[in-house]
């Protein structure tokens, strides 16, 4: 799975951070598991950082985020939120549920943030979506890293990633290596964008002259029959392997009737 570069490694910025951190149910748990006390100091330094565009170089990739936010003090930090790997087990139940419950197709798809996906995850296969805080791994090169575990610097990019999943409900899937199953062309967006051809059927051979009578009467008469009359003889002998026959003997004497 390739990495991501969210506004092609420029400033990001978050435009609404008035109310709750993440507006999707999947927003609000990762910003929530990373930064546990959103009402902290630092946690409010955060929003001001990530509001500012203070956090460039944001980068999603399997089983890590990292950026560089830019401190107040003019120095820029290299920042990281780390997860392992959602089990490809747990993935492919996830997968093969979706098959039969249509409330988890747009969340396998990562085109919407499902709570059933969610419930489903954590409930029936035991393994988390968003994993909890003791399984997310923070690292930042400010000084104020070694008094707290989360900076304001880690908030910034928390706050920013959870605005991205909002975006983009798939870069969730794509941090915890889960691969997005594709949706079908009726709900992929693209009118133009065809599903998947069905098997063909088997071959079913027609009937001899069966072209020629879905045309009907041609009001051509040949030999004092009509064209269409006329021709049945010769696509008759024209499907019919060996010898020469009756029909064909018919078929010459037309053609000698019509030289003469």
């Amino acid at each position: 799975m390739t990495e991501l570069e969210l506004n092609g490694g420029g400033p990001v910025v978050v435009e609404s951070l008035d109310g709750p951190i993440g507006s999707g149910p999947w927003a609000r748990l990762v910003a929530s598991a990373i930064v546990t006390d959103v009402g902290s100091a630092r946690a409010d330094r955060g929003r001001d950082l990530a509001a500012a565009g203070m956090v460039s170089h944001a980068t999603i990739a399997e089983g890590w985020v990292r950026a560089r936010v830019l401190g107040s003090s003019g120095s820029h930090y290299a920042v990281s939120l780390e997860a392992a790997r959602l089990p490809a087990r747990a993935w492919a139940e996830a997968v093969r549920a979706a098959r039969d419950r249509g409330t988890l197709e747009t969340g396998v798809e990562g085109t919407a943030q499902s709570v059933h996906l969610l419930h489903y995850l954590e409930t029936e296969v035991r393994e988390p979506l968003v994993p909890p805080t003791r399984r997310i791994r923070t690292s930042c090169t400010c000084p104020d890293r070694e008094r707290s575990p989360v900076c304001k610097h880690v908030a910034a990019l928390a706050f920013v990633f959870a605005d991205a999943i909002d975006g983009d409900p798939s870069l969730l899937l794509r941090w915890r290596g889960c691969e997005p199953v594709v949706p079908p062309a009726s709900r992929s967006g693209d009118p133009w964008l065809a599903g998947p051809l069905p098997q063909p059927r088997p071959p079913r051979a027609l009937p001899p002259g069966a072209v020629i009578k879905r045309l009907g009467r041609s009001g051509i008469r040949v030999g004092g029959r009509d064209l269409v009359e006329a021709l049945e003889p010769a696509y008759r002998a024209f499907a019919r392997p060996g010898p020469p026959t009756a029909d064909s003997d018919r078929i010459a004497g037309w053609s000698s009737d019509s030289d003469s």
